[in-house]
């Protein structure tokens, strides 16, 4: 509803938005914050639908490197909350927007920030274990199995499309073309497996790409995976597969 009473979207629009398309598969919540325990969850045109306390809840997330955002409404009790923060704690803005809807909701107290910072910690600690697990079993005396040259040229993912990879000077990088942001230098790892560092470092997205060849020795496909387990979810390197489009 705009200020001059007139409406910006109709109730059936509104209906239609709030509607799931895509079924999510419901997981307990860790046992720190046990009041997100939902019943139903699904994605609808653009929002988050879930049941919170026994009501409806529509959210959604925004964030750039250096903010991170929150809105989220409960429509049959008309309560609508936004929480706009200059850091970049998603654990954060949703203990503000859970404390601030509970208290709308006449629920017992919670202590969201004391659960969140739980969770954060043993996420943080477990991340922390398997870089370093890494790290221990890594191959570091292995080599590349091809001169790397022989790893460069054009690549095509049939749902992303062309990736390049180039050699110069003795070092490989990498070149998403539809996504400049992607763009990095390739270190060797292991064996056929290197790790894209990319050079906009606020990505906080590095990834492993790992070639496999065929019998005759020439490049197969290479597929990626986050190096992080933290990586953002958008990132989703795991369903690229590259094949090397020959000349």
């Amino acid at each position: 509803m705009l200020a001059d009473g007139s409406r910006l979207f109709s109730t059936a629009t509104a209906r239609q938005l709030t509607r799931i398309v895509t079924p999510i598969p419901i997981n307990d919540p860790p046992p720190e914050l046990s009041p997100l325990r939902t019943n139903f969850h699904g994605y609808a045109l653009g929002l988050d639908i879930r049941d919170y306390r026994g009501h409806k809840l529509v959210t959604h997330t925004g964030g750039l490197p250096g903010y991170v955002s929150r809105i989220a409404m409960i429509p049959d009790v008309s309560l609508g909350v936004a929480v706009l923060t200059n850091q970049e704690s998603g654990e954060a803005f949703d203990a503000i927007a859970f404390h601030i809807l509970d208290h709308y909701l006449g629920a017992p107290p919670f202590d969201w920030i004391d659960g969140y910072q739980k969770v954060l910690t043993r996420t943080s600690e477990s991340t922390a274990a398997l870089e370093r697990s890494a790290t221990a079993t890594r191959d570091a005396t292995s080599k590349p199995s091809l001169p790397l040259a022989k790893y460069a040229g054009a690549y095509r993912d049939v749902w992303y499309g062309d990736i390049e990879i180039v050699e110069q000077g003795g070092r490989l990088s990498m070149r998403f073309t539809h996504t400049p942001a992607l763009t990095g230098d390739l270190e060797h790892w292991q064996h056929d497996t290197f790790i894209v560092r990319w050079k906009d470092r606020e990505l906080r997205a590095d990834a492993y790409v790992t070639f496999a060849l065929n019998p005759d020795g020439s490049i197969d496909q290479a597929k990626m995976r986050a190096v992080s387990p933290d990586t953002d979810f958008s990132f989703d390197f795991q369903d690229l597969l590259l094949k090397p489009l020959r000349q």
